[in-house]
């Protein structure tokens, strides 16, 4: 990979990984409703959910989604319905693990929901065909990908997660633990909104 790709993608994939979105909401609520140690699933399946997309994309995936638009509009309107189903869910619970959505993703449950994860598939869509596909060197640069959007996004997650657990304590005074759900909910929703208008 060129050394300015190289650079271009990495502030990129650290950007998209650490920015708020589906998975870093979901990371934070677990932290709070369950600790850390309950989200490592999600770490690791994040990750291994979001690169096997980015290869299946990479190979062609790109192209059978470009020539079935209503297959790509029904991916989108399923990942946003989910998206908002969540958001509901989270936006009605005002205890700990009160909701289907506070409870943690196994490691296969956060692999699939990358499928319909909205803001994954710009991401890999964007990174795949601005860095890999019809490059000479497009195995290396898809090897390089990988590892690229594998390291950032567990990161983000674990430090989503920690972050959700720091604050378990504190939210559990008063009304901030319904604040801090309605506030996650929103951006859940905020961010379907968001990729519906796209």
């Amino acid at each position: 990979m060129l050394h300015a790709d190289l650079i271009a993608f990495s502030i990129f994939a650290w950007i998209g990984s650490f920015t708020p979105g589906p998975n870093v909401a979901i990371a934070a609520t677990t932290g709070v409703h369950h600790g850390l140690r309950a989200a490592l699933p999600q770490v690791a399946g994040v990750p291994l959910g979001f690169v096997a997309m980015m290869w299946a994309v990479g190979m062609g995936g790109a192209t059978l989604l470009q020539g079935h638009p209503v297959l790509l509009q029904a991916m989108k309107l399923a990942g946003n319905a989910y998206l908002l189903y969540l958001a509901w869910n989270l936006c009605r619970s005002d205890r700990l693990s009160a909701a289907p959505l506070i409870q943690p993703f196994s490691l296969s449950r956060a692999a699939l929901f990358q499928v319909v994860n909205p803001k994954a598939w710009m991401m890999l869509v964007a990174a795949t065909s601005t860095y890999a596909i019809g490059r000479e060197d497009f195995l290396a640069r898809m090897l390089w990908m990988s590892l690229g959007f594998a390291i950032p996004s567990a990161l983000s997650l674990l430090t989503w997660a920690w972050m959700g657990e720091r604050l378990r304590g504190w939210l559990l005074v008063g009304q901030r633990l319904r604040r801090f759900n309605l506030t996650m909910g929103a951006a859940l929703a905020l961010t379907a909104a968001w990729m519906l208008s796209l």
